[in-house]
């Protein structure tokens, strides 16, 4: 005859009849319905506070400077000419193209090249920066009308104050 056993710690914890799950009720959907509209809500607050400073009169200014002394602006609106500078200092030269709606560093002698690589900047609050020859390229927001710049027109800056 074939007896089998059965375990003792299965005797003394018998198996539950029902496993528990999970019941959807009401207060459930409440509570998702909040999680999405406190959501939707601060998208939208970051959506307006980005585009705030934006007006029709606003344009874009590059802005380099060195040692924390700004050397060169220029206006890079849709109307703009290009322009280059060059900037000559104890540890080499870089060059600065400005363009119609961008700005970069297009040359600099420093040997890691990271300024350059950056590329074209085209959105307030962006910017490229080049340690040996401490030059920080910055596009500002500005506002021809009242004649003067300010970083806080770009979405990354507002999501970082």
């Amino acid at each position: 005859m074939n007896l089998q056993t059965i375990p003792q710690s299965a005797a003394r914890h018998p198996a539950p009849l029902r496993t528990p799950g999970f019941r959807f009720c009401r207060y459930d959907a409440a509570a998702i319905l909040l999680v999405f509209l406190l959501a939707a809500g601060t998208a939208l607050g970051l959506y307006q506070a980005a585009g705030r400073g934006l007006t029709r009169d606003s344009g874009l200014e590059a802005v380099l400077t060195v040692n924390g002394q700004e050397v060169w602006r220029a206006d890079i609106s849709d109307t703009a000419a290009v322009q280059t500078w060059q900037l000559t200092g104890i540890d080499g030269h870089m060059t600065v193209r400005a363009e119609p709606g961008r700005a970069c560093i297009s040359y600099s002698d420093c040997p890691d090249q990271v300024c350059v690589k950056t590329g074209w900047l085209t959105s307030a609050g962006q910017s490229a920066v080049c340690l040996p020859h401490k030059a920080v390229l910055t596009i500002l927001a500005s506002d021809r009308a009242a004649g003067n710049a300010s970083e806080t027109s770009s979405a990354y800056d507002v999501i970082s104050r």
